[in-house]
């Protein structure tokens, strides 16, 4: 196995350009080409699991991985079909809606991702056929809108908020610095934007383009990494950017490359993924054993007591990737048809089962909530 600690330079980021600084670090280092102990877990072998279903009613309905922010008091979703900006409590109850979708003043075309600045109690939402950001209150009440900096050519792909500003991504793999009051552009950055690193597949005669860079909320930051990058970073809210990880062999002496995505950074954990650029993709989930000092190979997915055959995500695709949900938590939507199949076929156990006895097709998903222990 090899797992060290070494020291490394960091690099801060400002509205300029990129200035060295040495500051001492502990960092990771992960061989994709290596054989790591395999370790079958269930879940709750490592975090605390909780099923929470959503309420339903006409205007609060979600297709399922729709979720965008949660924490102790709100869940917040976005409806992409119905522009809908969804808001329920801790416990799962149904609060309220809005929807501004028009051509007013105010109002937007289309939410294609949103954000909630919980200290200003701001909703962010990323109109991608205007190339506009639209702030409302947490009941739609409008307060203020500004340009992504950006064109349909160069889009926005997604965004998160960091202190006092707001970060975003775009199709060119940079990361442009706004001012979350004005909009006004502080800087950009980039790394690992070596397009010959991405992955792209057919679906209906139609090139789709995977993301080659990837963002995760951190207990201190934000985790950023891309593909054609050997170094995972910590991007903190006085904009520095702290190496936190190293992969080997570099990935630009791999004849058929091994990606690595991180999936999660817990107190004690650290899950990732490898993905080998082959005509399937096939994926391998890791974990990082931070009191152990230790990598496991998890082989595919982790498993659910509760749930017989069913693979937990830890939020690895999807818009819920990218969801602001606290760094020691993941979350699985669980569409209800699919939960009352397994209900029928004596799949489930404990609360799960009570929860799918009752369910209907028409409701909404439910959250599988984990918190991992430290």
């Amino acid at each position: 196995m090899r797992f060290s600690y070494f020291i490394f330079s960091v690099i801060v980021l400002s509205s300029c350009n990129n200035q060295e600084k040495q500051v001492a670090t502990d960092i990771w280092t992960f061989d994709v080409t290596q054989e790591y102990p395999k370790k079958e877990l269930y879940i709750q072998d490592i975090a605390d699991v909780e099923y929470l279903p959503l309420g339903t009613n006409d205007s609060m309905l979600w297709l399922g991985r729709d979720l965008d922010y949660l924490d102790e008091e709100y869940i917040i979703g976005c409806n992409p079909l119905t522009n809908n900006i969804l808001f329920h409590n801790r416990e799962g109850k149904a609060l309220h809606t809005f929807n501004k979708v028009g051509s007013g003043p105010g109002e937007y075309d289309g939410a294609r991702r949103i954000n909630y600045d919980k200290a200003n109690n701001e909703v962010y939402v990323l109109d991608y056929i205007r190339c506009r950001y639209y702030i409302y209150d947490d009941k739609g009440n409008f307060k203020r809108s500004y340009h992504t900096g950006h064109s349909l050519k160069n889009p926005v792909k997604s965004f998160f908020i960091l202190g006092d500003e707001l970060i975003e991504y775009s199709a060119e793999n940079t990361y442009s610095r706004l001012s979350k009051q004005t909009g006004e552009l502080l800087g950009r950055f980039s790394f690992g934007s070596d397009s010959k690193f991405g992955l792209s597949y057919y679906q209906n005669n139609d090139k789709i383009d995977c993301a080659t860079n990837y963002f995760i909320k951190d207990k201190d930051g934000y985790i950023l990494s891309a593909f054609a990058s050997d170094t995972t970073w910590l991007l903190t809210p006085d904009m520095n950017m702290k190496p936190i990880g190293v992969r080997t062999p570099p990935i630009a002496s791999m004849e058929v490359p091994i990606f690595l995505k991180p999936i999660k950074n817990t107190p004690r954990y650290y899950f990732m993924y490898t993905i080998k650029k082959a005509t399937k993709y096939p994926m391998e989930i890791y974990m990082l054993d931070k009191k152990e000092k230790q990598i496991y190979w998890l082989a595919s997915e982790l498993k659910n007591k509760d749930f017989i055959g069913q693979k937990v995500h830890l939020d690895a695709s999807g818009g819920m990737s990218e969801a602001d949900i606290p760094a020691n938590i993941s979350i699985q939507s669980m569409a209800p048809s699919w939960l009352i199949d397994a209900y029928n076929e004596g799949k489930l156990s404990g609360r799960l089962k009570e929860i799918a006895a009752n369910l209907k097709e028409e409701d909404n998903p439910v959250f599988m909530i984990i918190k991992f222990r430290e």
